[in-house]
């Protein structure tokens, strides 16, 4: 899993950190933003391999930020892991017509299911 990066777009301080902790365990390092702006600025500088994306942020929704990241060429190709607690199947159904590659709804998942998600769709270059 060396050099590997992983941006991680979630707004609460505990999820993010849990996260990042468990990331950083496999040996990936992570970026961790709470907006868009954040986020753009850590995908120009940097070569990341897999998004992780929150739905429920502040100041503007997970899908719009999906949607912006698959409309832009350079970011298009990167797989996007929603992990969100909306579990609608119509919010599952619109994140993956956005271009998302998987959803995991987190009360569904252990962090541990969630590190092996993130290892199945990380490029192995």
């Amino acid at each position: 899993m060396n050099n590997k990066n992983i941006l991680l777009i979630e707004d609460d301080l505990f999820i993010k950190q849990m996260y990042v902790n468990k990331i950083e365990d496999l040996g990936i390092k992570v970026y961790a933003s709470s907006n868009l702006e954040e986020s753009t600025t850590i995908l120009e500088k940097n070569r990341i391999d897999l998004i992780l994306l929150d739905l429920v942020l502040p100041n503007i929704s997970g899908f719009e930020i999906l949607k912006l990241f698959k409309k832009n060429t350079r970011f298009k190709d990167i797989p996007i892991i929603v992990l969100s607690n909306l579990s609608s199947q119509v919010d599952v159904n619109q994140a993956f017509e956005l271009g998302a590659t998987d959803y995991m709804v987190k009360s569904n998942y252990t962090p541990a299911e969630v590190m092996r998600t993130i290892k199945k769709y990380l490029p192995n270059n």
